[in-house]
């Protein structure tokens, strides 16, 4: 009779607590493009045009620098002012060149990651564009035109963007036309890994964690827990699952794991897909 009664519990509080499902931090194929930038440029009459420099990079919403995707100039990057004040200089990963002879039309892309490799969140981001004709690093030499766009990760989405002028000379000058802005997201899992479903409860998780995946065909998952700092908290077995419902279990009390915000990640080929959980 005991042991009924306690199926009953434990069964009442799976049923309450299953509908709280953990936020999606971000559902992304790795090396996908998340965000796709055109533009073309138009000489504003520098010293050395049409001979110019030129950077285009990733913010965060705060301004704060995440990666450099397309960079012209090689030693004369310097007078890039915008570009260098918020980069510190910044090109790993960047498609790199020497100073361009003319203007021309520019495609960036950007996966989603920061200059050291890593995922970013969906969210809201900037991308920036600046070039110069100019010594634009020297005190007496003007800087040069910039302009930054505001766009969200994993949505889809297309922005046109207005023709942007730059005063030069005590004239409006075109430096930025046929402005193009494309994000690219995927709504869920089902969509990503062609009908797979996920399950992770309870949420808040105090004893038992349960992750339940649901998968068409087979295929190979590695399945783990880091905390808020990236620390790995939990490694399940890395391997190919064959169709159907797999259960993993975390137990962070036994564990002696802390309580706070932590992260379930599902890689599954070149996806990758990561909850929000809360630790009681």
């Amino acid at each position: 009779m005991k042991k009924i009664v306690l199926f009953i519990l434990l069964s009442a509080c799976f049923f309450t607590v299953k509908s709280q499902k953990p936020e999606i931090v971000s559902i992304k194929a790795e090396g996908d493009t998340v965000m796709k930038f055109t533009v073309t440029t138009q000489s504003y009459g520098g010293q050395y045009n049409p001979n110019h420099v030129l950077a285009i990079w990733i913010t965060d919403q705060n301004d704060v620098f995440k990666r450099t995707l397309r960079l012209a100039g090689g030693t004369y990057k310097v007078h890039l002012v915008k570009w260098n004040q918020m980069s510190s200089g910044n090109t790993t990963d960047a498609i790199t060149g020497a100073t361009l002879t003319s203007h021309q039309t520019h495609t960036a892309v950007w996966n989603g990651k920061d200059k050291n490799g890593n995922l970013l969140p969906d969210g809201s981001y900037k991308v920036y564009i600046e070039f110069t004709e100019d010594n634009s690093a020297q005190p007496a030499k003007p800087k040069g035109p910039w302009v930054a766009f505001s766009f969200t990760k994993g949505v889809n989405g297309t922005q046109n963007p207005s023709d942007v002028y730059y005063t030069y000379n005590s004239q409006n000058k075109l430096v930025f036309k046929n402005l193009s802005l494309q994000t690219f997201g995927a709504t869920s899992i089902e969509q990503v890994l062609s009908g797979a479903n996920v399950e992770i409860y309870p949420n808040p998780v105090k004893d038992i964690l349960q992750i339940r995946i649901s998968l068409p065909e087979e295929k190979k998952l590695n399945v783990s827990i880091f905390s808020v700092d990236g620390k790995l908290v939990k490694q399940f077995s890395s391997q190919k699952f064959e169709s159907g419902e797999h259960i993993f279990f975390w137990y962070p009390e036994a564990e002696n794991v802390k309580s706070g915000t932590y992260f379930v990640n599902i890689a599954s080929d070149k996806n990758l897909f990561i909850y929000k959980i809360l630790k009681q």
